[in-house]
């Protein structure tokens, strides 16, 4: 009895508990999302893993590794106009380039820190929500929830998003220190009894808000998301209260002068990139946008750009009505405890910081600092079943049960959707490799063209360059495949006919090309509805595209006309096809 009881002191040891908790979070997320260490480069993370490399220590050397050439740039696309994304986060990127640099620049390492960055923000809003009312296990419980939330799976495993990672953690370490300077009641925590000065954590708040305006755009909310909470607070708004959101004020100022002349000026991308408040239709996307990322926080809707938001409004009934049911439920929860700050906090921070990236195109890493206020709303929500710990031992096992379950849930869809992110990033491997098979005949500065190219396989021409060595590269998608993941193991049949050695007709039949959700973005960033482009264009790139073919449904065939020979040795052309995903043609062959 007495070693007995020894284990069960050692166990009540507020310590010991949180210790046993942290690591069963970080086991959690090991276990469902440990493929992410496999992963190596995907997308933009090819663009990144250059710049960076090219990049040295300066805030213009980090800026300027901050950009994505999506048009123009990374291919050159007939089809639609150049387009550069280019950001102001050049903290995030610092830190980014440090790992890659002590990691000898190996993405295991960037995967790791993923990881690591993720289990931070998890453990920084277990504290948040013990810091709001949550019992200790209860605080630990929703954090798990959170970290396995299949809306995560991008940020958490694709490297281009672990700037919405540091973004988050530092936001969630700003908010623990403004409620500490505000004098915000917490638990008796073991951590937390040794008083410090009130000034202390205002100075700190502000650093960690510097810190996560580094990082990512949408931390600018800040400020914004923390005034409402002065409604609900006891402490009068002080001069000491004012002199800290004057303080954050002149953050935001600085960061967007350093940001403007950083970037010398450069206005935010066009439509259908980023809708701007003179775009037609603004106002209906905000307010769309807004429900179609709340259905992805509370019903896993899966957040698809370009596509998903059309799809949902294409059947609104179906659509208003589970947005309705979701905001009957936040609307619920924020009265029921509106004179407890967790009930404001908790709506303020799921809005607020959903606001900034709502004129952007619809991503699923979006959902990740927004998902914080999500995670408030479960959390009061559990916490209204379970009742009081020490007294409601029914309704705590209610609570753990309904806490099991979603895990449950959550851990299977997080797995599944993982499974369609592992299958995109081999589509693009599978592009890739099919093209370095044949590097031995590609030189520097050579141009490919690429016929039924599958869009998920954009950065095709990054890939191949990092896995060859080759460099300068010119890659020119004749088309897209009529699917986002191509052709391969589909029953569409494309043909191609060759007219002579500068003239070929490339045909689809089952299908069409430029439909669906790709011919919806092609339509509105170019303008038309049928893909087209300049003269200058076509002087500059070296061939002309003509649509021959086509019906209500979207483009049949098309005649592509060269300037140099397709049997000039500088000039590679390859076919994806529903056995292929891009094989090299040889043009000579076809003219014996």
């Amino acid at each position: 009895m007495s070693i007995l009881s020894t284990l069960l002191n050692f166990w009540r040891r507020p310590a010991v508990q949180y210790a046993a908790a942290f690591l069963l979070l970080a086991l959690l997320i090991l276990g469902v999302h440990h493929t992410a260490l496999v992963g190596g480069l995907f997308m933009d993370d090819y663009a990144h893993f250059q710049q960076l490399e090219e990049s040295d220590w300066s805030l213009a050397g980090l800026t300027d590794a901050c950009r994505l050439e999506l048009i123009g740039g990374v291919a050159e696309i007939w089809f639609l106009p150049e387009c550069t994304l280019r950001f102001f986060r050049p903290l995030a990127f610092g830190l980014m380039k440090l790992t890659y640099t002590l990691a000898d620049w190996d993405p295991f390492a960037m995967h790791a820190a993923s990881l690591a960055w993720h289990l931070l923000t998890c453990t920084l809003l277990a504290v948040l929500l013990r810091r709001l009312g949550a019992a200790p296990w209860l605080s630990w419980g929703v954090a798990g929830l959170f970290a396995i939330h299949p809306g995560q799976i991008t940020p958490v495993q694709w490297l281009a998003c672990q700037t919405e990672l540091m973004v988050t953690s530092f936001l969630l370490a700003a908010t623990l220190c403004y409620l500490r300077f505000r004098g915000w009641s917490e638990p008796d925590d073991v951590f937390l009894r040794r008083p410090r000065p009130p000034y202390a954590w205002a100075v700190a708040a502000l650093l960690f808000f510097a810190a996560a305006l580094g990082c990512r755009e949408n931390a600018i909310a800040f400020p914004f998301v923390m005034l409402p909470l002065e409604f609900l607070l006891r402490k009068r708004f002080s001069r000491h209260v004012a002199a800290f959101y004057a303080a954050a004020g002149l953050i935001v100022v600085a960061y967007l002068w350093l940001r403007s002349a950083a970037l010398a000026g450069m206005s935010l991308p066009p439509y259908p990139y980023v809708y701007h408040p003179g775009d037609p239709g603004f106002l209906r996307f905000i307010f769309d946008k807004t429900l179609y990322y709340l259905l992805g926080e509370f019903l896993l809707a899966p957040i698809v750009p370009f596509g998903g938001l059309p799809y949902l409004r294409a059947r609104p009934f179906l659509f208003y009505l589970l947005a309705t049911l979701v905001l009957i439920l936040i609307l619920a929860v924020s009265l029921r405890f509106f004179r407890r700050r967790p009930g404001l906090l908790a709506p303020a921070w799921l809005v607020g910081f959903m606001a900034p990236v709502l004129p952007a195109f619809s991503s699923p890493h979006h959902l990740y600092l927004p998902g914080i206020g999500w995670a408030i709303i479960v959390m009061l929500l559990l916490r209204g079943i379970g009742g009081h710990p020490a007294t409601s031992h029914p309704r705590q096992a209610l609570m753990w049960l309904c806490i099991i379950s979603l895990g449950a849930g959550f851990s299977g869809a997080t797995l599944a959707f993982g499974v369609a992110f592992d299958t995109a990033q081999r589509v693009e491997d599978q592009v890739a490799a099919e093209i370095i098979s044949v590097a031995d005949r590609i030189q520097d500065g050579d141009t490919l063209y690429i016929a039924n190219l599958p869009m998920i396989a954009h950065y095709t021409r990054l890939t191949v360059e990092h896995q060859t060595g080759r460099r300068d590269l010119k890659v020119r998608p004749l088309t897209w495949a009529p699917r986002v993941l191509g052709l391969v193991g589909t029953s569409i049949e494309t043909e191609i006919t060759w007219i002579d050695e500068r003239t070929i007709i490339i045909r689809v039949v089952g299908d069409r090309y430029f439909s669906g959700p790709m011919g919806r973005l092609v339509a509105q960033a170019s303008g038309n509805p049928t893909p087209q482009h300049s003269a200058e264009w076509a002087a500059q790139h070296g061939f002309t595209a003509e649509v021959i073919e086509a019906d209500a449904d979207g483009i049949v065939a098309i005649r592509f006309t060269f300037e140099r020979p397709l049997t000039d040795p500088g000039i590679h052309l390859f076919w994806g096809s529903r056995v292929r995903w891009a094989m090299k043609l040889n043009p000579a062959a076809e003219h014996e």
